[in-house]
């Protein structure tokens, strides 16, 4: 497959021309569209959507409220009103977890992967320490996580299952149609959560199809800007949903005896919103249509394929998710710190990440500490991959160290 350059739709390349950038899953790079958006915000109206008392602040109304909302709203194949805005995945998923807790029951569980990202960890773990709820984890040890492992973790007194559905490391993808469909036929009141982070740039997602609860999403890992994201509540929840962010704009009326909700999804948005946040987040919506999902998807993937021909010829290096879809290439030399070897390849100006990325249980599993990680985006080329592959086809043990010494 050819590969059209969309470098040029990207500033970054033209202000950093030596370098290569493969940390797409730690955050995205931004289209000039996007850029441009938040730029014209903040530099033409740069009103609050709280204010519609002229046709002048009503426009950021419109955009906000109305336009971006909706937007979202088509290409999550949703209701407009099942989108709250958040920070990011993050506050989504404590967003879920808090406002479920008084739905939890101490003989019912709260079921999880050890390959979850910590923000789909830490929160259920609070509440267990809080509340002494009942916390299990699917351990998936020499295995990558599957449907079917999974569906056959739930039991009857599982009350909430929360997983990703694309992992930010090792880059299995699972199907939530499938798991969410067995699960019910378990349970049928079980609470099904999904972290969309790392599946939302190159994955499409129909939730008319996937029959979940709440879904978890960051702007900036789908060329948006950072500090925004987005919590789907499924209509049912929407009324029953306690939000956890109190304050301007999320209640109805408020005495000195008590205080009323908002309807949905005011009542989940406490505070001003980051509104240039969500215009930029718009504008990436609108970029992704005009490229396509089926050509990001079908990029990534020749991608993908062409990395693990490459990587799987170098000698010594140890590679974690050959074969894996999703663009995260994780990968060790064999008696070489993670970091120095990241480290080294910044060096040579080839943006990586070590570590474990966030899914500090891995390691209990896998008896790997940390890993070097690149991850690809719909900007990236063959030549990016080359660029790589030469980098570590000419290490040589000691060059980690050599821009330090």
């Amino acid at each position: 497959m050819k590969l059209a350059n969309l470098k040029k739709d990207f500033p970054w390349f033209k202000n950093n021309p030596k370098y290569t950038y493969l940390d797409s899953a730690a955050t995205a790079l931004k289209p000039k569209s996007v850029i441009d958006s938040i730029s014209d915000y903040y530099s033409k109206y740069s009103t609050n959507p709280h204010n519609t008392d002229s046709l002048f602040a009503y426009k950021t109304y419109k955009n906000v409220e109305v336009d971006v909302r909706q937007k979202l709203a088509n290409y999550f194949h949703c209701k407009s009103k099942e989108i709250i805005y958040t920070s990011g995945a993050t506050e989504s998923l404590c967003l879920f977890a808090f406002g479920l807790r008084k739905y939890i029951k101490n003989s019912e569980e709260i079921l999880l992967t050890n390959h979850e990202h910590t923000s789909n960890i830490i929160p259920w773990l609070q509440l267990k320490k809080d509340f002494n709820l009942n916390v299990r984890f699917i351990d998936f040890k020499k295995e990558l996580p599957s449907e079917e492992k999974i569906i056959k973790s739930i039991k009857k007194n599982t009350k909430v299952l929360s997983f990703c559905n694309v992992s930010n490391l090792y880059g299995y993808e699972l199907d939530v149609k499938k798991i969410s469909t067995s699960a019910r036929k378990i349970n049928k009141n079980i609470v099904i959560i999904v972290d969309a982070a790392q599946a939302v740039s190159h994955h499409e997602i129909n939730l008319n199809s996937w029959n979940i609860d709440f879904m978890a999403v960051s702007a900036h890992k789908m060329f948006g800007p950072t500090g925004i994201g987005c919590a789907y509540i499924n209509s049912k929840w929407l009324e029953k949903l306690d939000p956890i962010k109190l304050g301007g704009s999320m209640n109805a009326d408020v005495t000195q005896e008590n205080f009323t909700y908002a309807q949905a999804p005011y009542k989940f948005e406490g505070g001003t919103l980051n509104i240039a946040g969500i215009i930029g987040w718009g504008a990436a919506i609108d970029y992704i249509n005009k490229i396509g999902m089926k050509y990001i998807a079908k990029r990534i993937s020749d991608l993908k394929k062409y990395a693990d021909q490459k990587m799987k010829t170098i000698k010594n290096l140890v590679y974690y998710n050959l074969g894996v879809s999703a663009p995260t290439l994780i990968f060790n030399f064999k008696g070489v710190n993670s970091q120095d070897l990241a480290s080294y390849l910044g060096n040579k100006n080839i943006i990586v990440r070590s570590g474990v990325s966030c899914s500090k249980l891995i390691k209990c599993s896998t008896n790997v500490e940390a890993y070097v990680r690149a991850s690809l985006g719909v900007y990236n080329d063959y030549q990016d991959i080359d660029n790589l592959v030469k980098a570590l086809k000419t290490f040589k043990k000691g060059d980690e160290l050599s821009h330090v010494i």
